[in-house]
């Protein structure tokens, strides 16, 4: 029997070696599997996580966009604001807006400048127009009037005034325009002139009213009887008066259009006074008034000017001392030389006891046809006949003879106008004045 022996060769695996290796592998599978399909998963989320970041950075773009376009047309806007405030600004008609509320959301400086301020708006009738036409909530356009234009008196102007609505593309009110237009001087001019067309009515019915009756008597005289001395004298004293007036018309034209001149020749001022005082005695001692007159040097007050004019110059300011004082009151005319040499000068001062200018009106005393509303002590409000011209006058004609005319006053203490002309070394005769 042949001999039989282990060979040197491997050994088959055995069976529960074989499982094993099956199992090993079956590991290995699962593994690479679940490796598999976490790298695609990964992958999956990533391509995800980059759709939405690329979507967000899209979306911050589009905001990004969005928001340039919004700050372009914020801007533009802003610019379209700025140019209509520039706009507003610059016209002379006031411009108040208001919102649905009745606020006031812009006020121009034209419109300020009428009113004075927002509280004298909301004190004023003004103030209260919102109200009138609350109720409209709807226009039939981007600008509807709101009732009639009308005319109202605040901070001291007279104002044209415009309710307007402002609307929407849809009928929808979005708020309200006040337009105001100064017609102060429009006004102004209508009082002065009917106040013109009185006061000249009056002034010229009293001379010639004298003047008809001094007529009348001298024809009615018998022919055989010398004439009567005294109603000629009367005539001839009233037709200087409206000469005077006449001439004073004049002048006042002259003086507004600029080509007011004088007719200066050497002069002494006292003689004119003196006649200052006569002229206006009667109508001081009527209204219970002392008029004194003191004058140191009255033979050495020389100068260079229109007798005429000069004499009118004076007269205004006694008139205005007249017409604005009480009864018992004082009138006081000051004269003097001051000064040496080439720099001497005639000064003129008239003085009153009177009720005095205001602080509010005494920059506009020297305007053509500028009246104040002076009130006496016990508050009474004083109107005496005029237009507002006699400071006017007296200022132009002192200024045309190279002097000045000053004004100091405290309400209710009285007023003094001082008159500064130049003074004229050589001696003058006052009966040659």
């Amino acid at each position: 029997m042949p001999d039989i022996t282990p060979s040197n060769g491997p050994l088959p695996p055995s069976q529960q070696e074989v499982d094993a290796a099956f199992q090993q592998i079956h590991e290995l599978g699962t593994a690479t599997e679940s490796f598999f399909s976490r790298l695609y998963d990964n992958f999956t989320r990533r391509n995800k996580l980059k759709k939405a970041l690329a979507s967000a950075e899209m979306q911050l773009a589009r905001k990004k966009g969005e928001e340039l376009r919004l700050n372009t047309l914020v801007q533009n806007k802003q610019s379209e604001l700025n140019r209509l405030y520039s706009i507003l600004s610059r016209i002379s008609e006031g411009i108040i807006m208001q919102d649905l509320e009745g606020r006031m959301v812009m006020i121009n400086d034209a419109a300020r400048d009428m009113v004075g301020s927002e509280r004298n708006f909301w004190k004023s009738e003004l103030g209260t127009l919102f109200n009138d036409h609350r109720d409209v909530d709807r226009v039939d356009g981007e600008l509807v009037l709101l009732g009639d234009p009308s005319q109202m008196e605040i901070n001291g102007r007279v104002l044209d005034v415009q309710l307007t609505a402002v609307g929407d593309t849809q009928g929808n009110r979005l708020g309200t325009i006040i337009i105001l237009r100064d017609i102060t001087r429009d006004s102004l001019a209508d009082r002065i002139k009917n106040s013109f067309i009185s006061h000249i009515s009056h002034e010229l019915n009293t001379p010639m009213n004298v003047m008809r009756v001094a007529s009348e008597i001298l024809m009615n005289q018998n022919p055989d009887e010398p004439p009567n001395r005294r109603m000629l004298e009367l005539l001839s004293r009233n037709i200087d008066i409206l000469d005077r007036m006449v001439d004073e018309l004049i002048d006042v034209t002259m003086m507004s259009s600029g080509t007011f001149s004088i007719e200066a020749q050497p002069m002494l001022l006292t003689p004119i006074i003196w006649n200052v005082k006569e002229t206006f005695l009667t109508q001081a001692a009527g209204a219970s008034l002392y008029f004194n007159v003191m004058l140191d040097n009255a033979d050495h007050l020389t100068i260079t000017g229109d007798t005429k004019r000069l004499e009118w110059a004076i007269g205004h300011l006694v008139r205005n001392a007249i017409d604005y004082n009480e009864r018992g009151g004082l009138i006081e005319i000051t004269g003097g030389v001051e000064g040496e040499s080439e720099n001497a000068f005639v000064f003129l001062a008239v003085r009153d006891t009177g009720v005095g200018i205001s602080k509010e009106d005494q920059p506009n005393v020297f305007e053509l046809f500028y009246r104040g509303e002076p009130v006496t002590r016990s508050g009474k409000k004083l109107d005496p006949r005029g237009l507002g011209q006699g400071l006017y006058i007296a200022k132009t004609i002192i200024e045309a003879h190279g002097g000045s005319l000053s004004m100091s006053s405290e309400k209710g203490n009285g007023s003094e106008f001082v008159v500064m002309l130049p003074y004229r070394a050589q001696p003058i005769l006052a009966s040659s004045a």
